[in-house]
């Protein structure tokens, strides 16, 4: 049972098991403000990393609902700003391209952001990257 669940209150540190870069009780920017990665967001950011990988190795996207019901509603799909935003930064501090490219809003088939030329590149690297992963 994670400290999350079991009401204790965890040591800022790594998150639980090494999954992430990121360090639970750390604040990391998230748009104009600060977010604080909390053990649950942490587990909920780790799933979420799992699964865009399997995305990724298989050349596809996946939509913010998809993603949610993926993490089993950890996250719901309008909510999705800080988990991908630390989900980036993540990926930022391993040196690999950003998984949260992989996902769309199911409308208008694009990343939710208002800028969103940075989407197309980053999402061919993390299918490159990490179909090559794969394999080897």
């Amino acid at each position: 049972m994670s400290a999350a669940m079991s009401g204790a209150s965890p040591e800022p540190g790594p998150s639980r098991d090494g999954e992430l870069a990121l360090t639970v009780g750390q604040r990391y920017p998230v748009g104009e403000r600060m977010h604080t990665l909390t053990p649950r967001l942490a587990e909920a950011v780790a799933r979420s990393r799992a699964v865009l990988i399997d995305v990724a190795a298989h050349g596809e996207v996946i939509t913010y609902g998809e993603l949610s019901e993926a993490i089993r509603g950890a996250v719901l799909p309008r909510h999705m700003g800080p988990l991908l935003h630390l989900l980036g930064h993540d990926c930022t501090e391993r040196g690999e391209p950003m998984l949260p490219a992989l996902v769309i809003n199911q409308a208008k088939g694009e990343v939710g952001t208002d800028d969103d030329a940075w989407a197309g590149p980053e999402r061919s690297a993390c299918w490159e990257y990490w179909a090559q992963t794969r394999r080897a």
